[in-house]
């Protein structure tokens, strides 16, 4: 099967670890990262599982435990309904009974597992479009989708598997939000020229679970679309050259080339974060430098792993794998590599220190977080406005050196290829993914494609 063959190519890269991820999501060291373990799951699951762990239903250790595909033990089982009911909550409808109670028996059948689910959806007072009128929850469940048997039937009364469970439960969330109208609203906009038609998603590079799922207006934009284009493939890509890019390769340390008072700041903010003093050793300032700000992440409520595994990018990237759809790049890893370690060594160390400073502030690290959380919560609510504060309150974005240099150009740069692909002759539909920061501040990529002539339209 096609699956089975994507699925085996695919988890090759799910153990590449925080350092292959770290150009777009965040420039995560492994300091603080640990490296993700390819899951054991089933080739039919893969494609539900990669909506599914992103809702935040079910916690990403059950794929490393190894008891993915065996019975579902009934704590998990509690722990499932209970993360599937907190994701239906958000749906904002009214609730019948404030609790639900769900079998603990030892062996949890497929049956129990059906009903339960079931049971949630029915525990609210839902819309007409649900068209909840009277089945049984079987019949239900299957009418709809949710629940898909095997070439013996439903087997009832089979044990259900963990791997089962939570896949059923992932339909049911997509189906609820779907049904409703809700899903995270994204920063989208649609260009046309001629029959050529490309849709820009800007990209939050670390993700929550409140981005997922995504409004059904997006994800079948992306189906519809013969293409996908990043700025660089972050999973396929040459990440041994970002590797060797970051490090330093003759022997030496950061000690030897930064000046001792910034040696000691780093130190210094390491002790504070609890971090093995030798840490960033083997780094140059400016892979340092664009890590720090995620250290704060890390160390806050919501596990880092969890928000690289679900930035918007690597979710695009992972999709497009599984449906053998081409992945295009506007740059690459070796184009970005050379961009931010080509700075002079005086200007990486200048600008480590002004990322040390600031972290080293009673609540810098902590205001960081904050930046980044109210980005993705804008992210979520579609929220053009909103986002666009953010970013010009915070960072004077289009300004500085700094910022002419990881956006100014590149943003000139990534238009002209876009402009190449929508006046490419034929029909083509192209779903491109990059930075939000690119799309939706002023003199950037949109503003770009607009100069040249093109129909732009943001889409809500």
């Amino acid at each position: 099967m096609k699956l089975n063959k994507r699925w085996s190519k695919l988890t090759r890269w799910a153990g590449t670890g925080a350092l292959s991820l770290a150009l777009l999501l965040g420039y995560v060291l492994p300091v603080h990262g640990q490296t993700p373990v390819a899951p054991v799951i089933s080739p039919w699951s893969v494609t539900t599982l990669n909506e599914g762990e992103k809702y935040g239903i079910f916690p990403l250790a059950w794929y490393e435990d190894g008891l993915f595909q065996q019975s579902i033990p009934a704590d998990k089982f509690i722990s499932l309904m209970e993360g599937t009911a907190k994701k239906l909550d958000l749906l904002g409808l009214k609730k019948k009974n404030a609790s639900l109670s769900f079998p603990t028996d030892k062996v949890i059948t497929r049956e129990a597992v059906i009903t339960s689910l079931y049971k949630l959806l029915a525990n609210y007072e839902l819309p007409a479009a649900f068209e909840m009128t009277g089945d049984n929850p079987i019949d239900y469940m299957k009418k709809k989708g949710l629940v898909k048997g095997t070439s013996a039937g439903l087997e009832l009364n089979q044990p259900s598997t963990l791997e089962q469970a939570t896949v059923m439960a992932s339909r049911l969330v997509e189906f609820a939000f779907d049904t409703v109208g809700s899903g995270a609203e994204g920063l989208m906009w649609k260009v046309t020229n001629g029959k050529n038609t490309m849709y820009l998603l800007g990209s939050i590079h670390m993700g929550i679970a409140d981005m997922y799922p995504m409004q059904k207006d997006i994800r079948e934009a992306y189906e519809e679309s013969d293409e996908l284009w990043v700025e660089a493939d972050i999973i396929n890509g040459d990440n041994d050259y970002l590797t060797q890019k970051m490090v330093y390769t003759d022997g030496t340390t950061l000690k030897d080339h930064v000046s001792a008072e910034t040696y000691q700041k780093v130190q210094k903010l390491l002790a504070k974060l609890q971090l093995p003093a030798n840490s960033f050793d083997a780094y140059k300032p400016f892979a340092i430098a664009l890590s720090v700000p995620t250290l704060g992440y890390a160390d806050g409520e919501t596990d880092l792993q969890f928000a690289m595994l679900t930035g918007i990018d690597r979710y695009f990237l992972t999709k497009a794998m599984l449906d053998e759809k081409p992945i295009k790049e506007l740059e690459g890893i070796k184009l970005q590599a050379d961009l931010l370690s080509g700075v002079p060594a005086e200007q990486q160390e200048k600008e480590l220190n002004i990322i040390l400073d600031s972290a080293m502030t009673e609540k810098g690290l902590e205001e960081g977080t904050k930046l980044l959380k109210d980005m993705q919560t804008e992210w979520v609510e579609g929220d053009l406005n909103g986002f666009t504060q953010i970013m010009t309150t915070n960072g004077d974005f289009g300004e500085g050196e700094v910022n002419q240099r990881l956006l100014g150009e590149r943003d000139k740069n990534m238009a002209i290829k876009l402009a190449e692909v929508l006046e490419k002759k034929g029909e083509t539909t192209s779903f491109v993914v990059v930075g939000a920061a690119h799309f939706s501040m002023k003199g950037m990529v949109i503003d770009h494609l607009k100069a040249k002539g093109y129909q732009v339209q943001q889409l809500q």
